[in-house]
């Protein structure tokens, strides 16, 4: 069997390779290669014009048309990796038995789209199938519009099991790290996992609607991993997991092991640690083990903000995780937390002097933009005004107007500013 897979465009208004791979479709695709089969892989955002540091790097993009519910939002709308014309021209001398298409972020379903148009111009007779977030969280809007063949949803598993009649169980996944070597001339970074789903619920993540349970690979595994790309000279290993510290002393066990290793490596978390977790010896370890600018979730000081989204974080475990940070090694701006901006029940002047209370306490903010998500607490209450996922997209604060809008990134350059006045940390590559 001879499969083609698709890592599709980003179609937005801004894209950078902040360390984006398809983690869970290349294990399984690592999966199916274990098994015998033929993969073909083409990653349409496998070109950049910039690196900078940690393997990061600006994508290469084109202007194209924006759609017709983004019509007011005055700025370019852009497809982000390789032009169509290469993309054709990758395809040629295929001949797949069957299309695999990952899918992201709800809001890049326009790539897709695109994309799929061109296969079924190639490869008429070929079935595509379509999997990944967007098909989950979105899976009536995806059988209609993206133009596949299948889409699966939860149960994607499954159903692909079924269709390529070839036995493959949730756990088989969990278990698989990725062989990035079958899937990228070079690599920069490695994306791993040391667990999947998360034991929390809080009411803007979707991450129960994608992942069945928690489930943990064994610390020796996720150690002979790593050690194995560190020896092929890789610097820079990106935990995607959603609760790496949960559960603290498997943490302390993987980190001990690395320590000892002495692989002169850094880890980069974009995903957040959890700051109730944290303790002395953790923090310690994170610090030895080259854990570089460590980011940790704390989306609001506000109170009654936290009792809506779940009361993941209180101001205790603020305190009393940076000054293990500190202990452990970390100087100021040196570590950050991640605060949500855009809720429409947010107080901005409250958020200011969270800004402020942060930056003296030691730690840079990094603001992400909220935006409902399908399948969420959340997402139920703002649904009626978001009903076609290009307006989950939330660098367009589709909740609100323009003068809010102006508040906004009044906030993000406040935030910029109390962050600089930071040193520069070390920019190994």
């Amino acid at each position: 069997m001879h499969i083609l897979a698709i890592n599709p465009w980003i179609t937005d208004y801004a894209a950078y390779d902040f360390w984006l791979k398809p983690y869970g479709f290349l294990a399984i695709l690592t999966l199916l290669i274990d098994r015998g089969i033929k993969v073909d892989y083409l990653d349409c955002l496998d070109k950049k014009i910039s690196n900078t540091t940690f393997g990061r790097g600006k994508y290469y993009s084109q202007i194209i048309k924006k759609p017709e519910l983004h019509q007011k939002i005055p700025r370019h709308f852009k497809r982000y990796g390789i032009t169509p014309i290469e993309f054709k021209k990758r395809l040629e001398g295929k001949k797949p038995d069957y299309i695999l298409i990952t899918s992201s972020m709800t809001y890049w379903y326009p790539g897709i789209v695109e994309a799929v148009k061109i296969l079924k111009a190639k490869f008429p007779s070929t079935p595509l199938v379509l999997g990944g977030t967007y098909a989950t969280l979105c899976l009536n809007h995806a059988k209609k519009t993206s133009g596949c063949d299948f889409v699966f949803g939860k149960n994607y598993l499954k159903e692909l099991s079924k269709l390529l009649e070839i036995k493959i169980s949730f756990k088989d996944l969990y278990s698989t790290l990725p062989n990035y070597e079958h899937f990228y001339k070079q690599n920069e970074y490695i994306v791993l996992r040391t667990s999947w789903g998360c034991p929390f619920s809080c009411s803007f993540c979707a991450i129960k609607q994608l992942s069945n349970c928690f489930f943990r690979i064994p610390v020796d595994v996720v150690v002979k991993f790593i050690a194995g790309y560190a020896k092929k000279g890789i610097k820079n290993f990106i935990l995607y997991d959603d609760a790496f510290l949960y559960q603290p002393e498997y943490a302390k066990e993987l980190l001990l092991k690395i320590v000892s290793l002495k692989l002169n490596i850094n880890f980069h978390t974009p995903n957040a640690l959890h700051l109730r977790f944290l303790d002395q010896e953790i923090a310690s370890l994170l610090k030895s083990a080259g854990f570089i600018n460590p980011h940790f979730g704390l989306e609001t000081m506000d109170s009654s903000l936290q009792a809506l989204w779940g009361d993941k974080v209180n101001r205790d475990d603020l305190i009393n995780g940076i000054k293990y940070l500190r202990q452990g090694g970390f100087n100021k701006g040196e570590f950050s937390v991640y605060l949500l901006l855009g809720h429409p029940k947010q107080d901005l002047q409250k958020l200011k002097q969270h800004l402020h209370f942060l930056n003296h306490q030691g730690a840079k903010v990094s603001l992400a933009e909220f935006s409902p998500v399908p399948g969420t607490k959340i997402f139920q209450e703002y649904k009626h005004k978001l009903k076609d996922p290009i307006l989950h997209n939330n660098s367009t604060f589709g909740l609100f107007e323009n003068k809010e809008i102006k508040s906004f990134w009044e906030i993000k350059n406040y935030a910029r500013k109390l962050n600089k006045q930071f040193q520069p940390q070390n920019t190994t590559v």
